[in-house]
């Protein structure tokens, strides 16, 4: 994969092909994924009963399944569309929200990764420490690890091998890592973590992208292109003040960043290994 990676090209591919993406995530950000997606120029569906997910699947061009606010039909809904993925070679991307505070979660997401192999990861450092094995220090579903990239890398990379996918570990710098190569995608604001949802949209924006490229490829424009729509609301925040309004401005720049500042600000740089 080259770096910085052609973002601009890569949305307006989403935007000729208008990918349907299959997202089974939780009723707190189940809005902000489909208006996230729309706004990239998809076509979000978000069939979580059990009985219709599979079938919905197969007619989609990437699948998303996030943990967040489990359910026992939600879990039955995600296992079978994962294996429907699999069989017809549907790219998927698993968000283990919650994993490292929940035994039924961690349980759920272990098999997940076994039987459908999903194509990306994407957690914290806490919820992927808790994928692996490692000790941990989750609080809920937020991340209780220190701030140091030298560890978010080797967590990544842990898991990159150990579940043989794509890892997209979500920080103040994001990691993505496929136990080859590395990279750090550094674009975003604080604010994103004073609303609720920014990591799960970054799951969809990834699911999005990994419709049209390669996991790697996908895993990072998700990263940077959520960056710097949080940049682009945080720019506007400082004029309004208002919250709310941050919150909608990340989906305001999913759709409207400029392809000029996709790529002039865009701060994504290969780690050593």
């Amino acid at each position: 994969m080259r770096c910085p990676i052609p973002l601009p090209a890569l949305r307006r591919q989403i935007r000729a092909e208008q990918p349907l993406i299959h997202c089974i995530t939780n009723h707190i950000s189940i809005r902000d994924c489909a208006n996230g997606l729309l706004a990239l120029g998809t076509r979000p569906i978000m069939a979580e009963h059990p009985a219709e997910a599979a079938e919905i699947t197969v007619s989609a061009q990437a699948l998303l399944v996030n943990l967040g606010n489990i359910s026992d039909s939600r879990m039955a809904a995600m296992t079978a569309s994962g294996q429907a993925a699999r069989q017809r070679g549907i790219p998927c991307v698993m968000d283990a929200v919650g994993v490292g505070c929940s035994g039924l979660r961690l349980d759920f997401a272990r098999s997940f990764l076994q039987n459908a192999r999903p194509a990306v990861l994407k957690g914290n450092q806490s919820e992927l420490r808790a994928l692996c094995g490692l000790p941990h220090h989750a609080k809920g579903i937020d991340n209780g690890e220190a701030e140091d990239l030298s560890q978010a890398l080797a967590t990544a990379q842990e898991a990159a091998r150990r579940f043989q996918t794509v890892v997209l570990l979500s920080g103040a710098a994001d990691v993505i890592a496929d136990g080859r190569q590395a990279f750090a995608a550094e674009n975003g604001d604080p604010l994103m973590a004073m609303v609720t949802g920014t990591g799960c949209l970054q799951g969809a924006v990834t699911a999005a992208f990994l419709a049209v490229t390669d996991p790697m490829t996908a895993a990072a424009a998700g990263a940077a292109m959520l960056g710097l729509a949080g940049e682009r609301a945080a720019a506007d925040f400082s004029v309004h003040g208002s919250i709310s309004q941050f919150a909608s401005g990340i989906v305001d720049g999913l759709y409207a960043l400029s392809e000029e500042a996709m790529t002039q600000d865009l701060r994504l740089r290969r780690l050593a290994y």
